[in-house]
């Protein structure tokens, strides 16, 4: 069984990182296989954590050591940029942050704030406002007390997708295309995306190498 377990949202996000590992192999709905001496599976969690039993029965299955939490997160923090790794110090386990202390992996250490929706620039200035936060995302909290409840220790790392004073662009939210500018943003934002998840890849992988 794997060693490490490494959940995101879509499989979009983690498909750089996925292709990386050799001997794959489907079991109990993750994709296992082996980066370097490490053994490796890969799990899909859904927007919001779509299903949270069923990611608790696959903690159950596969029994790994260490699960990590990653993906994207849109940046709180003014200073944060699409690409910064960003470690959620809140939903990471205790005695993982003593460990990580070392690890010179990111560019920021601080409190996420896990929110139910797609959060616009609006919705990000009030977040800055209420107290120190340095990104948002949507599946942190459920992943991390999931984890808590059964267990298993947890790293929270995510790449900023999107800054403080930006929104993901209207064609990814599902409201069409309204103007020639809703075009080319949504290009740009796919072809930054494109590029993270390479990065993001690296990042992970530098992460599994350095906490093993």
């Amino acid at each position: 069984m794997p060693k490490i377990l490494v959940s995101f949202a879509l499989r979009q996000e983690g498909v750089s990182f996925e292709r990386r590992l050799t001997q794959r192999s489907t079991k109990f709905g993750s994709v296992l296989g082996r980066l370097h001496a490490q053994e490796v599976a890969v799990y899909w969690l859904g927007i919001g954590v779509r299903d949270e039993d069923r990611f608790k029965r696959t903690l159950r299955d596969l029994r790994p050591e260490l699960v990590i939490n990653s993906g994207f997160a849109g940046a709180v923090r003014t200073l944060l940029e699409p690409g910064d790794f960003v470690l959620a110090e809140n939903f990471t386990s205790p005695e993982l942050l003593k460990r990580l202390e070392t690890v010179r992996l990111f560019e920021a250490r601080g409190r996420f704030v896990c929110l139910e929706a797609i959060a616009d620039v609006a919705t990000k200035t009030r977040i800055n406002s209420e107290g120190n936060v340095v990104a948002i995302d949507m599946e942190s909290a459920r992943i991390a007390a999931v984890c808590r409840k059964l267990a298993v220790p947890i790293v929270s790392a995510r790449m900023i997708s999107d800054r403080y004073d930006e929104g993901i662009p209207h064609v990814f939210l599902g409201k069409g295309i309204r103007q020639m500018k809703d075009l080319s943003d949504a290009i740009a934002f796919a072809s930054r995306m494109i590029e993270l998840r390479r990065r993001l890849a690296d990042r992970l992988t530098e992460l599994i190498a350095g906490i093993g």
